[in-house]
């Protein structure tokens, strides 16, 4: 953390001693009885699960230590997973489980926008998970969502809220080495256990991680390590790169270039992808995101003032630019179809009704049937990257993008995410969920 940051967090905090400068040093998600949301009169703002119709939701929160507030909560979300994977029963069913880490600004409040958001994506899900079952004419698998919540939002007042941005990064990171990696590993191995356990030529349970912002931080301090080890592993043995689950997702994550080297440094040196190679990382950073492309490396600038670059590489740079501003390591753009000639079927989202407008169940049916036509153009050891047409937008590879490269940095059109906590654009939310179904394998294969 910067050292000029130091007075004024300290005088936020002294501000927090009469109940209006620090936000609140707690966990939100206390009463571990699952709440049907459906009940009229029922009050869920406490609750570790929410059970709706179309999903269940589960509540797992961090201190600023990285440690769980409550364990409590981890093995009340366990439990959740086990029981609609049906693991403790006879009759074992596939799930779609994703995980969500909010960013800056948030945490596991029930009104907060980012939880709101997230309970919208998991709707849609479902909406599109019962759709492709009807295509594939198998049964349609359960959805569980997972909130990761940690202290995001640490000062009410301004201008200390925004300047909790550089000391919020440094939470950030203790989170994704802390218990999250814990987290993020018995996820895996309940997807693993679930896998091993479904009938031959039943769905699978996917796994997809989330994470914004300082979420995304916090998510890729979790995963660096343990992607790095199977990328090695891939190397040495021809297999597919996974890493932990089916696809993480980073949206305007807020940490340095320099983290990523690593692993687009073994990107590069694969020489073939095996076939059956996913992606298995996506990096969206919005182009007017003025808080990773200004604020960001500013605070850098501070922070790596009396550190050493070496001369012959872009160090410096990359050791003060978010990784989605940082030229070299950008592979795609991801533009508003409606600024191309691409023609989509234009779907708009209301958050408040949690309904596709005008999306038909029909028009769905279509969307899904164009996604099986766009997987069809991924091909590892293609001679050429595709360019790959969803519902309301275009992913185009830059001229340098290797075919099947599983780690992508995507650059993203203003009309899709526009600015840092844009995060609940229906046309995000609409191609995220194209995106996930895009990069899952067979849902009837068993996992590796």
């Amino acid at each position: 953390m910067n050292l000029w940051i130091i007075p004024l967090v300290v005088a936020v905090c002294l501000l927090g001693l009469f109940g209006v400068g620090c936000a609140a040093n707690r966990p939100f998600r206390t009463d571990f009885t699952p709440c049907d949301t459906t009940q009229a009169g029922t009050n869920c703002a406490k609750a570790v699960i929410e059970l709706t119709p179309d999903y269940k939701l589960g509540f797992v929160e961090f201190d600023d230590e990285g440690w769980f507030w409550d364990r409590r909560q981890l093995e009340a979300v366990e439990k959740l997973i086990r029981s609609e994977a049906g693991l403790s029963q006879p009759s074992a069913q596939g799930i779609i489980l994703v995980l969500f880490v909010h960013g800056w600004k948030n945490n596991a409040a029930v009104e907060n926008g980012n939880v709101q958001m997230f309970r919208a994506t998991l709707t849609e899900l479902s909406k599109a998970e019962k759709v492709q079952s009807g295509l594939d004419n198998r049964p349609a698998r359960k959805v569980v969502g997972v909130y990761g919540g940690w202290r995001g939002l640490s000062a009410k007042l301004e201008p200390f809220k925004e300047l909790s941005f550089w000391e919020r990064k440094t939470t950030a990171h203790k989170v994704g080495h802390g218990a999250m990696t814990e987290l993020l590993a018995e996820l895996e191995n309940l997807q693993i256990e679930s896998n091993h356990a479904i009938p031959p030529n039943a769905p699978r349970t996917e796994l997809v991680i989330v994470g914004h912002s300082f979420g995304g931080a916090a998510v890729y301090s979790a995963i660096s390590q343990i992607v790095t080890e199977r990328f090695v592993d891939m190397i040495e043995h021809g297999k597919p790169l996974k890493p932990l689950g089916d696809v993480v997702i980073l949206l305007n994550p807020a940490f340095e270039a320099v983290r990523h080297y690593n692993l687009n440094e073994l990107a590069v040196s694969v020489q073939h992808y095996p076939e059956s190679q996913r992606p298995v990382l996506a990096i969206f950073t919005s182009k007017t995101d003025w808080a990773t492309h200004y604020a960001f490396p500013i605070g850098r600038f501070f922070s790596t003032l009396f550190e050493k670059h070496r001369a012959d590489k872009p160090q410096r740079a990359a050791n003060r630019d978010a990784v989605g501003w940082f030229e070299p390591f950008i592979t795609h753009s991801l533009l508003y179809s409606a600024n191309t000639n691409t023609a989509g079927t234009h779907t708009t989202l209301n958050l408040q009704t949690r309904q596709f407008e005008p999306h038909t169940h029909q028009k769905m049916r279509e969307s899904i049937s164009n996604l099986h036509e766009q997987r069809k153009k991924w091909h590892p050891n293609a001679p050429a990257p595709a360019v790959y047409d969803f519902d309301d937008c275009m992913l185009k590879p830059k001229a340098t993008f290797r075919p099947g490269d599983p780690l992508f940095i995507v650059s993203v059109d203003k009309h899709i995410m526009n600015g840092h906590d844009d995060i609940t654009n229906p046309v995000l939310i609409n191609f995220l969920r194209e995106f996930i179904l895009f990069c899952q394998k067979n849902p009837m294969q068993r996992a590796e």
